[in-house]
């Protein structure tokens, strides 16, 4: 009985260590799984934020416009109708006194030549002209949302321009802080656009990709034919929707203007003139913007590509590299980890990077010799300390080291400076075998 009560009692603590197991795994999913979404929602929010700033300055900058160019316009469409009506009035005083017929011709012309240097068109000519019709204003806040738009992406269609200095000199100034906000902005968007991309090539072409050499370049070629396809899709379909709110334009007409529009050309013959449809319009043009960016930046891989092609890799650790945000060289990144592992300087210094660096990107690097006797993954995930910084191992070429296992207390000599994860000692073959400084437990 009492046999069978301790094997009942082990077996109730192997169960309830068991569960407490299985609950510590579960609360370490459930945290590891917080850690990420945090990491992805602080990540998300610096996106967000830069393009909801995108879109703040694009609105203050139209709010500007319209408020100084608004006013300016009222006055000036008064200035005009003033001098509009007083030479009228003055023009049919002249010629009703007058009966030579070329005399009349020779006024006439005259008159015509002080309307032409008013710079308006003989529509809005008859407006002004006549006290009883309201005329309509060019700087409302949707046509100035228009021109920031046009000035923040360079298109400038030049439809509406502004007249008064201090608008010029803030156009300037607008455009000399937003255009590379701008730019920033949908490049961040066509590096998330890629890194989509780059996730359907690998999908779609997953068994070529394992393949290295030649087949790298038929990867970069394959990506840009998959955007390009893209983009021409995007533009076919965008030019059968725009029609159906700016109904004077043809098919071919909004061809012409996504075109226009979305290689930045801006001619401005063709411009949106529904303002209640702005919103879609100018989604539109940003998305394609977005969508030429990407095709820009895979065409830029492929001629690098094949600018490099054949070429030798030379000074590794000169090179700079950008990674999270900060910049450092390939000499710094590769000494770090090599530390990090445990390697020496000495040995450090006896690599040639170029070379191995040069056989890695050609695939025909020799067989990588593992340090580690357990699976890299799990040491990477539990992050082990790998090294003393108190111990001078450039010294220490010429021992070994040999490990204590916790299991049975064996030591097993290894040939420097390999790393277990045990109580590892450095051995010195001038000593009896005595043990020196513990490098890690």
């Amino acid at each position: 009985m009492c046999a069978g009560d301790d094997a009942d009692r082990n077996r109730q603590e192997g169960d309830l260590g068991n569960a407490c197991t299985t609950c510590k795994q579960h609360e370490r999913n459930q945290l590891h799984n917080i850690m990420r979404w945090r990491r992805v929602a602080h990540i998300a929010a610096c996106h967000l934020a830069l393009y909801c700033f995108v879109v703040l300055y694009l609105l203050a900058g139209a709010y500007v416009f319209y408020y100084v160019e608004g006013e300016s316009e009222v006055i000036r469409n008064e200035m005009h109708r003033e001098m509009i009506m007083d030479q009228k009035e003055e023009f049919v005083y002249e010629i009703s006194k007058l009966s030579n017929v070329s005399e009349i011709d020779r006024r006439l012309e005259l008159f015509l030549r002080e309307i032409s240097s008013l710079n308006i068109t003989v529509d809005r000519y008859l407006t002004l002209s006549d006290a009883n019709k309201n005329v309509t204003k060019r700087w409302t806040f949707s046509s100035s949302v228009l021109f920031s738009f046009t000035i923040l992406t360079t298109i400038g269609y030049g439809n509406v321009a502004p007249a008064t200095y201090w608008c010029q000199l803030f156009t300037m100034v607008y455009g000399a802080f937003g255009i590379p906000l701008f730019l920033i902005t949908i490049a961040d968007l066509g590096r998330f656009f890629k890194t989509g991309i780059m996730s359907l090539v690998k999908a779609v072409y997953k068994k070529e990709l394992k393949k290295q050499g030649e087949h790298k370049m038929l990867r970069e070629i394959g990506e840009v034919v998959l955007v390009a396809i893209l983009f021409l899709a995007f533009i076919a379909a965008g030019s059968a929707v725009l029609p159906m709110w700016e109904q004077e334009l043809s098919y071919f007409d909004s061809l012409y203007f996504s075109y226009m529009s979305l290689t930045t050309i801006g001619l401005g013959d063709i411009v949106p003139r529904r303002m209640d449809f702005l919103l879609p319009t100018l989604i539109y043009i940003t998305i394609g913007l977005w969508l030429t960016t990407a095709l820009v930046e895979q065409l830029a891989d492929v001629f690098r590509l094949v600018h490099y092609a054949g070429r030798q890799v030379s000074n590794v650790k000169g090179i700079t590299v950008w990674l999270g945000g900060r910049q450092l060289t390939m000499g710094a990144l590769i000494h770090t980890v090599c530390r990090r592992v445990g390697m020496s300087d000495n040995i450090i210094k006896q690599i040639n990077w170029d070379r191995t660096i040069d056989q890695a990107l050609t695939g025909t690097s020799p067989p990588s010799v593992p340090i580690f006797p357990w699976h890299f993954a799990e040491f990477m995930e539990h992050d082990p300390p790998l090294i003393d910084l108190s111990v001078d191992y450039d010294n220490m070429e010429g021992g070994s080291f040999y490990c204590s296992s916790m299991k049975n207390g064996t030591r097993r000599k290894l040939s420097a400076p390999t790393f277990i994860n045990h109580s590892c000692k450095a051995y010195d073959h001038s000593t009896d075998g005595t043990e020196t400084d513990q490098m890690i437990s």
